[in-house]
């Protein structure tokens, strides 16, 4: 049963480490925490139920793309149209913008989509895989195949290609690559924009499991953030520790003291490293910001 528990968590912690990966690129490159990243996954879960999949009734994986294809625009959009207009502004302001637009996007699926609950049935069914006695949903394995194949290819893309390089050049040092001629701008709103792309994918993937509300990003935003600080500030490797730890932590103390305190547990683990270790599990280094 122990196994059956900590295997739910991992599922759990992939979705955490998707949220608390677009964390940490934010803060590499622009040096703010997006706190619209709870947002943005409700905001997709709704496009990709209601629009996508309900109304036009595209397959799942088409949905998929084009929904992450909108909130990719969106993002871009928003650093272009805002962030850069306050880059010389306290990093505190470029904050509360991302709160505010936050609170946009909640409001908008709001009157868009109105107040009630949207189920959403996973494409796969009730298919449950059983490993070693562990059962799990075929949505399960979905949500652990797709964040390791991210996981894989933007380590591939950020070590061995051109885009990679520029990124860390930015998120290094954004005046000296400006003046080596890297367009900085366009940078930060790639980043932006796939930071976005990780809040909806995890929005989509979170969707077969709980009802789509406009609460449903608030609670899983701030653990991808308690995550990132678990694992270490603005720490790419770390987020994904802090992630798988967070969900398993979270599963096994349900488990084994109450599921009442399930989301009271998430912020005690936090209060504990900030005491003991608040560098967290894999500190970020300042020569190796990306």
């Amino acid at each position: 049963m122990l196994g059956q528990v900590i295997a739910s968590g991992l599922a759990m912690g992939c979705i955490y480490a998707l949220v608390a990966l677009g964390y940490a690129y934010v803060w590499n490159t622009m040096a703010i925490v997006n706190f619209a990243a709870g947002e943005f996954l409700t905001f997709s879960a709704y496009v990709f139920v209601a629009t996508f999949t309900t109304s036009l009734g595209l397959p799942f994986w088409m949905a998929l793309g084009l929904t992450a294809g909108a909130m990719a625009l969106m993002g871009a959009l928003f650093s272009r149209l805002v962030f850069a207009r306050l880059q010389r502004q306290r990093a505190l302001v470029a904050i509360i913008a991302t709160v505010g637009f936050g609170i946009f996007l909640k409001e908008m699926a709001r009157i868009i989509y109105g107040p009630e609950p949207l189920l959403y049935v996973s494409p796969f069914g009730d298919d449950m895989l059983d490993v070693g006695g562990i059962r799990l949903s075929m949505q399960q394995i979905l949500i652990m195949v797709v964040v390791v194949v991210i996981m894989a290819a933007q380590y591939l893309v950020l070590r061995y290609t051109m885009i990679g390089k520029v990124m860390r050049a930015t998120a290094l040092d954004r005046e000296t690559a400006a003046l080596m001629g890297i367009p900085v701008n366009a940078v930060l709103a790639g980043t932006f924009a796939f930071s976005c792309v990780l809040a909806a994918l995890a929005g989509i993937l979170l969707a077969p499991l709980f009802y789509v509300t406009t609460e449903m990003g608030t609670m899983v935003g701030l653990k991808g953030f308690v995550a990132m600080i678990i694992g270490g500030f603005g720490s790419v490797p770390g987020a994904i520790v802090g992630g798988l730890l967070l969900g398993v932590a979270e599963n096994v103390g349900a488990f084994t003291i109450s599921s009442t305190y399930k989301d009271a547990i998430a912020f005690t683990l936090l209060l504990a490293f900030l005491v003991v270790r608040p560098e967290g599990l894999i500190p970020e280094r300042n020569a190796d910001r990306a």
